[in-house]
């Protein structure tokens, strides 16, 4: 065998003697001092938790209902002529705002004055032969019978005058009540009769102040709602009314069983017209409830809903609750008591039970939005 190989033999014999030997020394294992020995107890206390908490106090929140409705006039009706004739004057236009009793329209007098002049005379010819009649039966010279056809015929003679004077005030076409003239269907020179269907409609005329919003409520619903309730509808436009609830109807409609509600409010500047779509918001009921954050809230061991909160000696109390409503930048919750320390930041890590060093950071306070 070569000197080379004999060489390298030796080399990996040796190698494995030293490492062998220093697994299997006579050297015992080394032992611990019990001065040197550190116990559970030496070990430092563990730091409570800090966690960011805030005040909270209740306050009450009224429950609303949202249903879709729609502005209406107050009053509307077709205006209608109570006379024949043709129109001479109109006075108004369309879209016109008319007050109550001022004239629209006038019919031609033709010969109404005539016809007013004659029955005047008839009740001055009538009431002289009355006169004379009554004399001459006071006197024995008339019998009764004949005084009583004198004064039928006077009587006859006044109702004729008084039916007169009525066709002629009714020549003027009035506005019932104050309102918007919302159409106007005559021409000057038109020719309206009276009672004849649309040969005696003039317009029509609408009250929109107070302006009413009708909206319709499930049944579900409808026995939360009275009449004095203050509500407000949100309109198409984005404007605001507030109003108060002047009628809750009793009879549901067959098809869609809701029951109609209307909104009333003031509309002085017509600017509100009818017709319009709304958001109606209706009070239901009145809950006490905590404005919280959603990121206040947790989850119980058995899945409950809840908040954490810091009882007087520091410890975490886990507190069910239940979501009212949900707001733009928070949630109103109840089920709390009137005044609570919510933990607002850290109640992830904290349990049920546990001490913790409540912090209150200034400017951390939680509030509704506007």
């Amino acid at each position: 065998m070569k000197s080379s190989h004999i060489l390298a033999v030796a080399l990996a014999i040796g190698a494995t003697v030293w490492v062998l030997s220093g697994q299997f020394g006579d050297e015992a294992p080394a032992t611990t001092s019990t001065d040197d020995a550190v116990t559970d107890s030496d070990q430092p206390e563990r730091e409570a938790t800090q966690v960011r908490v805030r005040q909270s106090v209740s306050e009450p929140y009224v429950l609303e209902l949202t249903v879709t409705g729609r502005t209406e006039a107050n009053r509307a009706v077709s205006l209608r002529v109570q006379t024949s004739g043709r129109i001479s004057e109109i006075l108004v236009e369309e879209g016109q705002f008319v007050e109550e009793g001022q004239v629209i329209a006038r019919i031609a007098a033709d010969d109404r004055p005539e016809q007013l002049a004659r029955a005047q005379a008839l009740v001055q010819q009538y009431q002289v032969a009355f006169d004379a009649s009554s004399e001459l039966a006071e006197s024995g010279w008339r019998a009764q019978t004949a005084n009583a056809e004198a004064l039928a015929e006077l009587r006859n003679a006044h109702a004729e005058l008084a039916a007169i004077r009525l066709d002629i005030e009714r020549t003027d076409v009035k506005a019932p009540f104050s309102g918007v003239l919302n159409s106007l269907n005559i021409e000057l020179g038109d020719v309206v009769t009276e009672g004849f269907g649309e040969a005696d409609q003039v317009g029509q005329i609408f009250d929109l102040d107070p302006v009413i919003v009708i909206a319709s409520v499930s049944e579900r619903e409808i026995g939360r709602i009275s009449v004095g309730d203050i509500g407000r509808a949100r309109l198409v436009t984005g404007e605001v009314v507030q109003g108060i609830v002047r009628f809750v109807g009793q009879v549901a409609e067959p098809e869609t069983r809701t029951f109609p509600v209307e909104l009333e409010g003031a509309n002085e500047t017509y600017a509100i017209p009818s017709g319009l779509t709304a958001d109606v918001i209706l009070p239901l009921d009145t809950i006490t409830s905590h404005f919280i954050s959603p990121s206040a809230l947790s989850l119980g061991d058995d899945g409950t809903l809840g908040v954490k909160l810091i009882t007087e000696d520091n410890k975490v109390q886990f507190a069910p609750v239940t979501i009212v409503a949900d707001k733009v930048g928070g949630l109103w919750v109840a089920g709390l008591p009137y005044e609570v320390t919510l933990i607002t930041v850290g109640h992830d890590y904290v349990t049920d039970g546990e001490v913790v060093e409540p912090v209150e950071v200034e400017g951390s306070s939680f509030s509704q939005a506007p």
